[in-house]
């Protein structure tokens, strides 16, 4: 009996070394520039004419039309939605996700492999990847849509079967070490609230109607960071003194701005809310740098490392803003208004259960911006102007203070600068 593909891919034999034309440091993940195929004739390719074959799925050979970016990023932004993951975790399964895409795609090109075989290994590593983080998807869904679009590859390329499961098994390997980095990156520790500080002044407490008990994510600032040395490398100056006037001084002006709101200041605090439920802020920035791409004409390898440095830049940004917010415990500005200023005050938006300084959109926002400015200059002041506008909106929706927007800009500008500079690349001659 001929194997099908699915059933090639995971005969293929993987992590044979094997000396490249590529540094090492071409790729995001230690070990990629080792992985190699290698089949054996018992294996067997599946036998095809080329012929279009129609599914459940429709005409398989149309699927080929559809960029593995588009494709994988957004139905991951979907998949983020339905399972109402929170913006730190979204933005960890995105990096991941693009990572592997990329470095498969990369190791694809680099032994020689043409462009079926390229979309082969980006099409595996994301369909593996997808399968790792929503396992509460229908079993095999992930499976199936991988063999359909193998099967569609071959279809429409049946000179190139071998090299497609070429590609395919490089796809599984750069997942595998995708996957293994998961599961040792820190995010899986459990947080031990005997170490939380003792409550005084300034110190954050759950703010009504969430009134959590206990903080968000309190372990997200000692994540495994991609291009950092741990989350505090970089950091935001120290807030004001929670008794200072200039931290009063920043809470009257959040009550001040809530008291009058304008109709364009709610519109800008819903639209940019995105909590768990939505596509999350880094969500948002993945779908504009989609749609940058799709409007200046990227070829699949320019989207595949856009991407991939934009989700790389916006979690290790979120690793330092959650740092900085554990490391000071600043409370937010309900707590102080309802103590100080207004018992009555309640914000424009639901407060998240984290301490304010810094403001995580703020925080990514500014190093999505960056990324985004580099690879499109001619679109800056409007990128900018999305980050700006990103931070503003917890100041409307009364759950920020200024300072919080600022720093958190700053920071994240500063991380999306570095990460540029750090980011694998090709040198000369490669």
């Amino acid at each position: 009996m001929t194997p099908s593909c699915a059933q090639l891919l995971f005969s293929v034999f993987l992590f044979l070394p094997m000396a490249s034309g590529f540094s090492a440091t071409a790729y995001w993940l230690p070990g990629t520039g080792k992985l190699t195929p290698e089949i054996t004739e018992s294996h067997g390719i599946p036998p095809t004419s080329g012929a279009q074959h129609t599914t459940a799925f429709g005409s398989i050979t149309s699927r080929t039309n559809q960029s593995a970016t588009e494709r994988w990023n957004e139905e991951a932004t979907q998949l983020i939605t339905k399972y109402r993951v929170n913006p730190l975790r979204a933005v960890r399964a995105l990096s991941l996700l693009q990572v592997a895409m990329d470095d498969a795609g990369l190791r694809a090109e680099t032994l020689g492999l043409k462009q079926a075989a390229q979309s082969a290994a980006t099409h595996v590593a994301a369909s593996v990847m997808l399968a790792h983080f929503f396992p509460l998807e229908s079993a095999g869904r992930f499976e199936a849509m991988r063999e359909l679009t193998l099967v569609t590859l071959t279809a429409s390329q049946p000179g190139q079967a071998r090299d497609i499961a070429r590609g395919a098994s490089v796809g599984l390997g750069v997942a595998r070490l995708a996957i293994l980095r998961a599961l040792n990156d820190g995010a899986d520790e459990v947080w031990d609230a005997r170490t939380r500080p003792a409550v005084k002044p300034g110190i954050w407490q759950g703010v009504p109607p969430l009134e959590s008990a206990h903080p968000q994510e309190p372990l997200a600032g000692a994540w495994q960071t991609w291009l950092f040395k741990n989350g505090g490398e970089f950091q935001p100056l120290h807030p004001p003194a929670p008794d200072s006037e200039a931290f009063l001084l920043a809470a009257k002006e959040v009550l001040e701005v809530s008291r009058n709101l304008t109709p364009e200041q709610k519109q800008i605090a819903e639209a940019w809310h995105l909590d768990q439920g939505s596509v999350t802020p880094p969500g948002v920035w993945n779908s504009k740098a989609r749609e940058l791409a799709t409007r200046h004409k990227l070829s699949e390898q320019e989207r595949l490392r856009l991407l991939s440095t934009l989700n790389v830049a916006m979690l290790d940004a979120s690793i330092a803003c959650w740092h900085a917010k554990y490391t000071w415990w600043v409370q937010r500005p309900a707590t102080t208004i309802q103590e100080k200023l207004d018992k009555t005050f309640t914000p424009y938006l639901v407060t998240p259960p984290h301490p304010s300084y810094v403001s995580g959109h703020a925080t990514v926002s500014g190093a999505a911006a960056e990324v985004l400015k580099h690879t499109f200059p001619l679109d800056a002041r409007q990128i900018d102007a999305w980050a700006e506008e990103a931070a503003m909106s917890r100041l409307y929706g009364g759950i920020h203070y200024r300072f919080d927007n600022d720093a958190g800009l700053t920071l994240g500008r500063q991380i999306g600068k570095v990460v540029l500079k750090r980011a694998p690349r090709k040198t000369q001659g490669e």
